[in-house]
């Protein structure tokens, strides 16, 4: 006989399947639960602090949104664009529901903008007060209608109808909830008190500068970027934020949209970001990684950055385009030292130091002269490098967004460097002697103070090394220029100790004379010799100055050039007062009509070849623009950037041998990397500003940014392996 089924289970198992069927509805109601709605791009649910709640007790109740990678919904301010995520509840008679309790947000660049969002998972929490009549055993059903707005290159209009039931037992039986550490997470991604800080506001027409300052102690070495949420929208340009970080505090540079309604105070939170003390009491003084902070408003003329401020982010920066590790002085006096060391290798300054041993061969073994010789081409190269760098420190205290090299940038600063190296050239080569060119006093003056060769053959050296950035130099001048001035000062005066020292002390060192060939007819070739380089150097300034100014100022300058060889010319077969006043006003007629004009060249790509023709390396490269960096990185494509300039030597040697080769190229293609020249020939403020947040400044700077990742530096000479190994790295 078969048995009897109860639908379709066997009847000698139906009490059994009943009793397990009413156990488990027995546990389920017992606990909070809701069901997951799915979107395209965003799963939503409500989730609850603990299982069960008690008449009149209030808990947690959060809106838990996990979203598909590199999508994003908004915090309470959006930024740019975007709306933030709204509730709509429906809640049992006497029940209460506080407003979201926002956590920490993102900056999430798009293109131009920047929005505040979150991306991943994120819960969004709010208090919720059972009605005081509920009773044990009750179930409370809590909905709501959820609506937010998705974006990544697209923006989605989403919603759902959510709903959690929520068990009434007693007190004492209301438990840790499956989602309490989830809300542990989000409480400590809320802002806290900003206690035992000062918070001001300097404004100054449409800009703000937003300052934070422990009210006792500096800010530690290790302090983290911070990022700064204005709760107020359409107050100011998001994509507008620039962070300072000095020994006392933070400073923020902030613009006002126009337009907007000035309040008297600023209102926000400010964020650390991952880092050392991001997430504990270095900073802040709390556990919270984010703090609310209130500041009022204070006219000024002109808002003021704390002294030793230093740059750490810029304006419209791209996320991943971050620097280096920090450089304190003394690593940065040690850099320098090491730089100006190399920069005696760089091709730029070769030529100089040849010329500078042919001149010691001819002196006599006098020790006493030797080292007057010596210390004098030292003073000359570090009192040059402290010039240079005072000069750059005050352009950019005057608002200038100047770096090494800064004066390359102009046409004439170019030409008259082509007229003295043309001129030393012409020397070198017998053409002229200086002394039959001076009045015969001076010449005497001169004669009677070698000293002074030697000082002008060190300041000569400098200028011959501007174009060139060792190894070691980029950090340490990157360090140099944001801090205060005599810090700055000491840095470039580390950088002159270190290029003169070889020299120096190869003068001094006792018996090198007696390794040379006695003097003799090889030192005339040799000087002849010599005069090679410096045309060579000649004709590198003049395509340099093509790409400023075009083939017009090129061609111009030519004719200066060739004007200035006349005139010597003239000045060595003409004797007499009439006769150099003759060659002077025809030399200063050249000179005036060759001297070009500071204008770019017509061509919108002239500059550093990144103008291209099919089939040549340069069709791999864009134009520098940051909007496309974030548009690659958000596809998940690294992006290579070379920071480079058409009068920088070193630039110029990578590109031919690194990064134009076939084999560098098919690398790059191999690992899918966008290929981005930012190019510093003329003064440019975005790249400057870059160079700034890499901790440099100057060029060449090549760097691998990564998706998700901090962006890679690679040394300023570059090999093939090198970028292979960089690229290993993806």
């Amino acid at each position: 006989m078969q048995p009897r089924r109860l639908g379709n289970v066997p009847q000698p198992f139906g009490p059994l399947f009943v009793a397990a069927l009413v156990s488990a509805a027995f546990l389920h109601g017992g606990a909070a639960h809701a069901a997951a709605v799915r979107t395209d791009h965003v799963a939503a649910e409500l989730v609850a602090e603990r299982s069960a709640v008690a008449a009149g007790q209030t808990l947690r109740i959060g809106l838990k949104l996990q979203h598909i990678p590199h999508w994003h919904t908004y915090w309470r301010n959006p930024g740019d664009s975007g709306l933030p995520t709204t509730l709509s509840w429906t809640l049992p008679p006497g029940g209460r529901m506080g407003e979201i309790e926002w956590p920490a947000p993102e900056r999430l660049p798009v293109g131009p903008l920047v929005n505040y969002g979150y991306e991943g998972d994120v819960l969004l929490p709010l208090q919720y007060t059972a009605p005081a009549d509920a009773r044990p055993g009750d179930t409370l059903r809590l909905q709501a209608q959820a609506r937010w707005l998705v974006c990544n290159d697209v923006c989605i209009p989403e919603q759902a109808t959510l709903e959690l039931q929520l068990p009434v037992a007693d007190a004492a039986a209301a438990d840790n909830g499956a989602h309490a550490a989830l809300f542990a997470q989000a409480a400590a991604a809320q802002a806290g008190p900003l206690s035992a800080w000062t918070a001001e506001v300097q404004q100054a027409g449409q800009d703000l500068l937003l300052t934070l300052e422990p009210a006792a102690g500096e800010l530690p070495a290790d302090a983290p970027e911070v990022h700064v949420f204005p709760y107020v929208e359409q107050l100011v340009e998001p994509a507008s934020h620039a962070l300072y970080r000095s020994p006392r505090g933070y400073a923020l540079k902030l613009k006002l949209l126009d337009g907007a309604t000035v309040p008297p105070r600023l209102d926000g939170i400010a964020v650390a970001q991952a880092g050392p003390g991001a997430s504990g009491t270095v900073i802040w003084g709390g556990t919270q990684r984010s703090v609310e902070f209130s500041a009022p408003l204070r006219p000024v003329e002109t808002i003021t950055l704390p002294d030793g401020a230093r740059a750490v982010a810029g304006d419209r920066v791209p996320t991943a385009l971050r620097g280096g590790a920090p450089v304190g002085l003394l690593a940065a006096l040690g850099l320098a030292f090491l730089g100006g060391m190399l920069l005696n290798l760089m091709p730029c300054v070769f030529p100089v130091l040849s010329i500078k041993l042919l001149g010691l061969a001819r002196q006599d073994g006098n020790a006493r002269r030797l080292r007057a010789h010596a210390l004098a081409y030292g003073a000359g190269v570090v009192c040059s490098f402290v010039a240079l760098a005072a000069v750059l420190l005050a352009l950019r205290a005057a608002g200038s967004a100047v770096g090494w090299g800064f004066q390359l940038q102009e046409p004439g600063v170019v030409f008259a460097l082509a007229l003295l190296f043309f001129v030393l050239g012409l020397n070198l080569a017998g053409q002229f002697e200086f002394g039959l060119l001076m009045p015969q006093g001076l010449a005497q003056w001169r004669a009677q103070r070698p000293a002074v060769d030697a000082f002008g053959s060190g300041v000569l050296a400098v200028v011959a090394a501007s174009p060139c950035t060792a190894p070691f130099m980029g950090a340490a001048l990157g360090y140099a220029v944001a801090q205060p001035p005599a810090w700055a000062l000491g840095v470039f005066a580390a950088l002159g100790v270190g290029m003169a020292l070889p020299y120096v002390l190869l003068v001094l060192r006792p018996g090198w004379r007696a390794r040379l060939p006695r003097p003799g007819p090889w030192m005339l070739r040799l000087r002849q010799g010599l005069a090679f380089p410096m045309f060579a150097t000649v004709v590198w300034l003049l395509w340099v100055l093509g790409q400023q100014t075009g083939i017009d100022g090129s061609t111009r300058a030519l004719v200066g050039l060739v004007g200035l060889a006349f005139g010597l010319w003239l000045a060595g077969v003409w004797r007499g007062a009439a006769a150099r006043a003759g060659v002077t006003v025809l030399l200063v007629a050249m000179l005036a009509w060759g001297w070009p004009v500071s204008e770019r060249a017509a061509s919108p790509q002239a500059g550093n070849g990144t103008a291209s023709t099919a089939g040549s390396p340069h069709t791999a490269w864009q134009a520098y623009d940051e909007a496309a960096i974030e548009t690659h990185l958000a596809q998940g494509r690294a992006v290579f950037v070379d920071f480079t300039a058409a009068w920088c030597v070193s630039c110029q040697v990578n590109k031919r041998l690194v990064l134009h080769t076939d084999e560098t190229l098919q690398a790059f293609a191999r690992s899918k990397v966008a290929l981005m020249r930012a190019d510093w020939t003329h003064r440019d403020e975005r790249i400057t500003a870059a160079l700034g947040r890499l901790g440099r400044n100057g060029v060449p700077v090549y760097v691998l940014m990564r998706p998700g990742r901090e962006p890679l530096l690679l040394p300023e000479i570059l090999t093939g392996g090198l970028v292979r190994e960089a690229l290993s790295t993806l």
